[in-house]
């Protein structure tokens, strides 16, 4: 599994008045397993690990109910699974270019 932190707005709106609040995210993505002979296909999946909401650097403890509805969300998992992807990605192209960098030195 690799691990992962992201921080992404929430917005409560209620009759006109609009919070913002930073989500913190840390979470693990298991990583893609190809079927064999004896064992199913497994897609990446989202482990979430802990959930912080933050105003203004200041942590805010908000109700349980919350923290399960953005746990069980499979539509903030999917995005989860994509953020995991690109930044992977992302390494992947950083390494690549400092591997290039470090040939034409040598």
């Amino acid at each position: 599994m690799s691990k992962y932190h992201t921080k992404t707005p929430l917005l409560i709106s209620v009759a006109g008045l609009d919070i913002e609040l930073d989500l913190h995210v840390e979470y693990s993505v298991s990583r893609y397993r190809a079927a064999t002979l004896t064992q199913p296909e497994e897609p990446r999946s989202v482990e979430i690990e802990e959930i912080r909401w933050l105003i203004e650097d200041a942590e805010l403890p908000l109700p349980d109910w919350i923290d399960r509805e953005i746990a069980d969300s499979q539509g903030f998992k999917a995005h989860l699974l994509q953020e995991a992807a690109d930044k992977d990605a992302a390494a992947a192209e950083d390494a690549a270019e400092y591997r290039r960098e470090m040939s034409e030195v040598l």
